[in-house]
């Protein structure tokens, strides 16, 4: 096996202890990590790791991937041996290595081990530690109607997160321009809904997007969400909202979509609307009227964050409205409840 050049790195953690450090993550200079497992003396050397970019090590704490797929497939195709020292802040020295079919077979781990099955849990910098949300849930499912639940509750997540981003005096003018970016767009059919959320939680990143940490398939079961707090909160008081007022909702809803569509705005980009004209002017009063109906976000700001446009600013509201009916339906029919609130 030959030598191609010799690296250092400091141990930062130790992530599964099993009689010894078995797992562990070191970082380099160049603010990379080396992810290497024990070799329980297979090779020369204690440790055998991949050098790995901080985004495949996030998408590995994320459980995109298992510890196999993380060693094998390593952005910058690099493998090193080395052996640790009793001294915690010593630089460690790093042998280069070839990836063989050796290491593979006999030091690689087999798939289905992620990053929950640490023993120590790694703290990410200035990571905010998010609580968990759990919704029980009862009844026959199937896996489209999981994804489409917490599809749901993803979109409505990232657009009252992107309004606090908005609103907040304490926000990087930066981050609220990716915000309004994610609505500046081509609205001109539905996938424009589908983008415009997708947008929105790529621009908040891991603040704007609620992770499933587990699901237990078995009814009753439940399904484990990591976010904030307050976050969850709303929503629930929301989904309890529109279900005091289901009525009201639906008849502005449909006031507002029946003149988009007869006026052929449903499927068209509204870029270069003239905004004084009386078009403009009816749009925002009847989404003004639905915005108060789901009493979700103040249409005033809706519309600022949409650059001014009342055509945008009434989409967004349609999609809110019918991604909030749709969870109130899982609750209504039983399906789906949250310890300490009644819905439906």
């Amino acid at each position: 096996m030959a030598k191609v050049r010799k690296q250092s790195a400091k141990l930062e953690q130790v992530l599964f202890y099993l009689e010894g450090p078995q797992i562990i993550c070191l970082h380099t200079a160049q603010k990379r990590k080396i992810i290497a497992v024990a070799t329980d003396n297979i090779s020369r050397h204690a440790f055998f790791g991949a050098e790995v970019n901080a985004r495949q090590f996030e998408g590995y704490l994320d459980q995109r991937y298992d510890l196999r797929h993380l060693l094998l497939n390593p952005s910058s195709d690099k493998w090193f041996e080395f052996d640790l020292s009793e001294d915690e802040d010593e630089v460690l020295k790093l042998e280069s290595i070839e990836l063989t079919k050796k290491h593979i077979k006999d030091i690689v781990p087999d798939h289905g081990f992620f990053a929950r099955d640490h023993t120590s849990v790694y703290q990410r910098a200035n990571e905010v530690v998010r609580p968990v949300q759990r919704f029980l849930v009862d009844g026959n499912w199937d896996m489209r109607e999981f994804s489409k639940f917490h599809s749901y509750i993803s979109d409505l997540y990232a657009l009252t997160k992107s309004v606090d981003i908005f609103l907040s005096d304490d926000q990087d003018i930066e981050e609220k321009r990716k915000v309004v970016k994610s609505f500046i767009k081509p609205w001109e059919g539905g996938g424009s809904y589908y983008g415009f959320f997708r947008s929105l939680a790529k621009a908040g990143g891991r603040l704007f997007r609620p992770d499933i940490r587990a699901i237990q398939w078995a009814s009753p079961g439940y399904i484990d969400v990591l976010g904030e707090a307050a976050s969850f909160e709303r929503m629930v008081r929301l989904i309890d909202h529109y279900g005091e007022n289901e009525r009201a909702i639906i008849k502005q809803y449909d006031h507002l979509w029946s003149y988009l569509q007869q006026e052929g705005l449903l499927k068209q980009n509204t870029s270069r609307m003239d905004r004084s004209s009386d078009a403009a002017k009816e749009v925002t009063q009847r989404a003004r009227e639905l915005s108060s109906a789901l009493s979700m976000v103040q249409y005033r700001s809706l519309k600022t964050m949409a650059g001014g446009d009342p055509v945008v600013a009434a989409k967004v509201l349609l999609a809110s409205k019918r991604r909030l009916q749709k969870l109130y339906e899982f609750f209504s029919e039983g399906r789906v409840a949250v310890s300490g609130a009644e819905i439906g």
